[in-house]
């Protein structure tokens, strides 16, 4: 499996999470918004830094992992999140779309984000050197968010970060 593996090898020695509390796109959030999302679903991280950061302003978290590992609140793959529709505030995919099993879900997980969401989503996304990550341009990501409206975004050649509203 293509999550844990990746998984193994980058996010349980993340030197990042000891340097800052919450990541570059939750920041961006924050700087969008006239006040912190009370409802949020953090995806991914598995060391949950921005969704403990979030409950410190008052947000009420929910964690959701596709590997049991991490300990999260809800196991589930972001292609099928199982939440109503508009159930979060603010929904966090930080760091897995190149961890996901194939980029053809991509679409698919930005839709169940977009769903699930009420008024942003923040997208985060760096270059994994990892013979099992999935490649992608900069530009190809751009397009699969060009549905929403880019609210927020912090482009380097190695690491993306974008807050979206998927209001259309």
């Amino acid at each position: 499996m293509r999550i844990r593996v990746l998984r193994q090898h980058y996010c349980a020695k993340c030197p990042i999470v000891k340097r800052s509390p919450r990541s570059t796109g939750v920041k961006m959030l924050l700087e969008a918004t006239k006040n912190p999302p009370k409802r949020v679903l953090d995806f991914g991280c598995s060391n949950w830094r921005n969704s403990t950061y979030l409950e410190k302003m008052g947000a009420w978290a929910v964690r959701m992992d596709s590997i049991p590992d991490t300990k999260p609140d809800v196991v589930a793959y972001p292609t099928h999140m199982p939440f109503r529709d508009r159930s979060f505030d603010a929904v966090l995919l930080t760091h897995i779309l190149m961890f996901l099993e194939d980029k053809i879900h991509w679409p698919v997980a930005l839709e169940e984000a977009a769903r699930v969401a009420r008024s942003h989503i923040v997208v985060e996304t760096y270059k994994v050197k990892h013979p099992l990550a999935l490649d992608y341009g900069v530009d190809e990501l751009i397009t699969q968010l060009a549905k929403w409206k880019i609210v927020r975004r912090n482009v380097r050649r190695d690491m993306q970060n974008f807050v979206i509203s998927p209001a259309p």
